[in-house]
């Protein structure tokens, strides 16, 4: 046993120790307590300039105001820290960061997609894409620009697109092919490609997580309870817009931990509160009380995830599982900081915007 614990000192001592000290650069809960309190967005910048955000805010804020300012220097300061958070991870265990890291290019994708579909130009979208992950900078643009006949063809000429098309041979037919082009003129085409695209990241997720140490099943587990999370929220979307039970079917993510028999139960649950008792035997984090309608349902299942992914961070030591940790904090920032800034442009009372953070 103290062998392990030294080769595990040797080997996590200076990633975790580094890591520890980034804790930091998380806001602490006072400092939400502030942003919630405060009346405009306008304050809620001045405040977060007194943080580790100010670099940032100085630096975009000529060109952007409002919550769109705050949601861009939350995603800029996530990068730079994923990328450090690459540079000091063990060699032997980086394919696990960058298996997380990678979802960042399915995220980028769909970003571009979505913008194509509301005809908005490279330009205009590039300050939100997130380039952390496998595409780089130069493949946005040339996605972003490519017309629907050629998106395809530019997905392809990635080593992202590469990887992805090489997983699995169904993804080589010419019907994902027309699923793209499609994807930009209907909505169906659009859902199912989202839908896909999902699938994908998180097939590649869990490939990539399999067979590491027990914090990385953790990690793992935690990833299917998320797949868990998006399949129910699709089949209450799908249900308020009068889909049949087959058609929801078709656009729930495989690889999660509901079974078929699940999966029916949810799609037959006749209000909200019955779908969080038929949820609650997967995700036991979420909390109890009534659900009046889908945004509701939806924050239930992000804070029950969120909470087990700050309890992976805190309970790892000597780990990767630190490092993953660490990541998922920091995307659960950002996700907090966007809430808060909308939330102001919306005049949401503090107290109703609290209950959709997660904090640590």
């Amino acid at each position: 046993m103290a062998i392990t614990i030294e080769s595990r000192a040797m080997k996590y001592g200076y990633s975790n120790a580094r890591v520890n000290g980034m804790k930091g650069l998380l806001l602490k809960q006072s400092e939400i307590d502030e942003l919630l309190k405060v009346k405009s967005i306008d304050a809620v910048v001045e405040l977060l300039e007194r943080t580790h955000y100010k670099d940032d805010l100085v630096s975009l804020s000529l060109l952007y105001r409002g919550s769109t300012l705050v949601e861009l220097v939350a995603g800029k300061h996530f990068a730079r820290i994923a990328r450090k958070i690459v540079k000091i991870t063990p060699k032997s265990d980086r394919k696990y960061v960058e298996a997380i890291l990678k979802r960042w290019d399915l995220l980028n994708l769909k970003t571009i997609i979505t913008a194509k579909r509301l005809g908005k130009k490279f330009e205009e979208i590039k300050a939100y894409l997130v380039p952390v992950g496998n595409l780089s900078e130069n493949d946005f643009e040339r996605l972003a620009k490519a017309d629907e006949r050629a998106i395809f063809d530019e997905i392809q000429r990635t080593d992202f697109g590469k990887e992805m098309l090489s997983q699995s041979t169904a993804l080589l037919t010419g019907e994902m092919m027309k699923m793209f082009k499609d994807a930009l003129k209907s909505m169906d085409s659009f859902m199912q490609l989202q839908t896909l695209l999902d699938a994908y990241m998180y097939v590649y997720i869990d490939r990539n997580l399999s067979g590491g140490s027990k914090d990385v099943g953790i990690i793992r587990k935690i990833f299917r309870k998320e797949i868990d999370a998006t399949n129910i929220a699709m089949i209450e979307r799908l249900k308020a817009r009068k889909f049949d039970k087959e058609k929801v079917k078709k656009y729930l993510i495989k690889g999660g931990t509901l079974s078929d028999f699940d999966m029916n139960n949810l799609i037959e649950a006749k209000d909200f509160n019955e779908v969080v008792t038929a949820a609650r035997s997967k995700i036991p984090g979420l909390e109890t009380k009534e659900v009046k309608d889908i945004v509701e349902l939806e924050i239930l299942l992000e804070k029950a995830i969120a909470r087990e992914k700050i309890h992976a961070f805190y309970l790892s030591t000597l780990s990767i599982g630190t490092l993953l940790g660490f990541l998922l904090l920091k995307e659960t920032e950002m996700d907090n900081l966007g809430k808060i800034a909308k939330s102001k442009e919306y005049n949401l009372a503090p107290e109703r915007v609290r209950e959709m953070l997660v904090t640590v």
